[in-house]
């Protein structure tokens, strides 16, 4: 069994890679430990995502992709493959034992618009739904797709790598098989398969952002808008519909997300700080669901949205989601960004970081002749950019749950998306810029030095309008906006 690429992990960066690869003539085979459909987390797109998808699709030829860019074209063309709308960011800052209660100047929340129409949002993605369907149009490009096997070892021979593997087989595995082929490729996720075999230093240690997180897919969950507007607050329909968006509830140390699908079901998530989700997972798994109802009872607006709701399966924890490995390429081979490190779910980096290392490790891979050293520099570029979104991430919940600072270190973070939307609009790759504009030197200057003043509690919004205002084509540190951004993105 001799292939061009080997690629562990059938999730969609693993998938879609397979399928670009595949269509443009390449011998192509995916191996998975598990099967489609399944659920995953990691549901939020963005509008640096959406772009980055269109392009693929454009210059890839495959028409069937180009529709998952943007809601309103998802809709018309896959109205049965699973999907959420999502107009932008929606921040709410809740106190312990307090109802929500926000001011007319809106003290309490954020709203930042990432397009400016409801057909060209960007989407939630029900994984268990978009994995599924861009592994089908992989094996039907021609990738040969081995799915619940399990990867025996990984052994580098000459110039190509040998993967021996099994098919599971009840509590056992089948005859081992083997394949070969001069690259291989690592989309396996937190299960890193190839950083054992390649003696991959763990670097989770070096990372700021140090949270886990409870979660689950649950149907009932209310309406925020309605329980506001009941409430007589009706801030959080304008300029777009907060639940048309990924919702962020700001506790103290961390936040829960809500990710709206059709048909009733949502993803509901809270995020709080290794410690606290060590002491949960201490409990083992059959204790969850308590840790869920006691978690709610402190916040009671919260409580309230999710009284109706009922897990459609059994909530997940993981204690740590912060990982990064020491190296993301080599000699043949290459982890996509989202194995090679990941930081945190807020603000949504992970389908845009993971479809830009498609991007890349596509173009690298059909290029006439092999890059070396292009090779060497995207795996550097993807371990930087992990610390680059580190450092963003990590100052937002350094400065919870004081919701005034918070809101200045998100905008810290938008300015950088800001940058990087504004480059792909004109034509920029992630190879040119990098991912959140990390290449960008003045931009990552001016923010880290920002960065500095928040945690030392020396920034005022003033203090950081004159000084990043070269950086904020979109007023967002303007006063006068009220924290109500209706657009920021470049159209798509």
């Amino acid at each position: 069994m001799t292939y061009d690429t080997i690629i562990l992990g059938s999730s969609f960066s693993g998938s879609l890679l397979a399928w670009i690869l595949a269509a443009r003539g390449m011998r192509v085979l995916v191996v998975d430990r598990g099967r489609h459909p399944r659920f995953a987390i990691g549901e939020s797109s963005t509008p640096a995502a959406d772009l980055i998808l269109a392009n693929l699709a454009a210059r890839h030829r495959l028409p069937e992709l180009a529709p998952l860019a943007r809601w309103g074209s998802w809709q018309a063309r896959y109205p049965d493959l699973g999907c959420g709308k999502k107009r932008g960011f929606s921040y709410f800052h809740h106190r312990p034992g307090e109802r929500f209660r926000d001011t007319p100047d809106h003290a309490a929340s954020l709203l930042v618009a990432a397009s400016a129409t409801d057909a060209g949002s960007d989407t939630h993605w029900l994984r268990s739904d978009v994995d599924a369907f861009l592994c089908e149009r992989s094996a039907r490009a021609g990738a040969v797709v081995r799915e619940g096997c399990e990867v025996v070892a990984i052994e580098r021979q000459e110039h190509a790598w040998r993967v021996r593997f099994a098919a599971a087989i009840g509590d056992g595995v089948g005859p081992e098989e083997q394949a070969s082929a001069p690259f291989l490729l690592d989309a396996t996720g937190g299960g890193g398969a190839s950083a054992a075999a390649l003696g991959m230093k763990s670097l989770d240690d070096t990372l700021h952002t140090r949270c886990g997180a409870l979660f689950g897919h649950f149907t009932g969950v209310g309406s925020w808008d309605r329980l506001q507007e009941a409430a007589g607050n009706r801030s959080t329909t304008s300029p777009f519909r907060s639940d048309d968006a990924a919702q962020h509830h700001c506790l103290d140390g961390g936040w829960m997300w809500i990710l709206r699908f059709r048909d009733d079901l949502a993803s509901v998530g809270v995020v709080q700080p290794t410690g606290v989700c060590q002491g949960w997972a201490a409990g083992g798994t059959g204790a969850l669901e308590g840790v869920w109802r006691r978690f709610l009872a402190t916040y009671p607006s919260l409580a309230d949205l999710l009284s109706a709701s009922r897990p459609v399966r059994p909530l997940g924890l993981i204690p740590r989601i912060s990982r990064l490995w020491s190296r993301a390429s080599g000699e043949g081979f290459a982890m996509l960004p989202t194995t090679a490190g990941f930081v945190d779910p807020l603000h949504s980096t992970g389908i845009a970081h993971a479809l830009s290392g498609v991007e890349r490790l596509a173009d690298l891979l059909l290029a006439e002749s092999f890059d070396e050293v292009g090779w060497e520099a995207y795996g550097a570029a993807v371990i930087d950019e992990v610390a680059w979104i580190d450092l963003l991430v990590s100052t937002c919940y350094a400065v919870l749950p004081d919701f005034d600072r918070f809101r200045l270190a998100s905008t810290l973070f938008f300015l950088a998306t800001v940058a990087a939307e504004r480059g792909y609009g004109r034509g920029e790759t992630t190879t040119s810029q990098g991912f959140l504009a990390a290449r960008n030197a003045p931009l990552r200057a001016a923010l880290s030095a920002a960065r500095a003043e928040l945690l030392g509690g020396e920034a005022t919004a003033e203090r950081l309008r004159d000084r990043l205002a070269p950086f904020d084509p979109v007023g967002l540190l303007d006063p006068a906006a009220r924290h109500r951004f209706a657009h920021t993105a470049v159209d798509k």
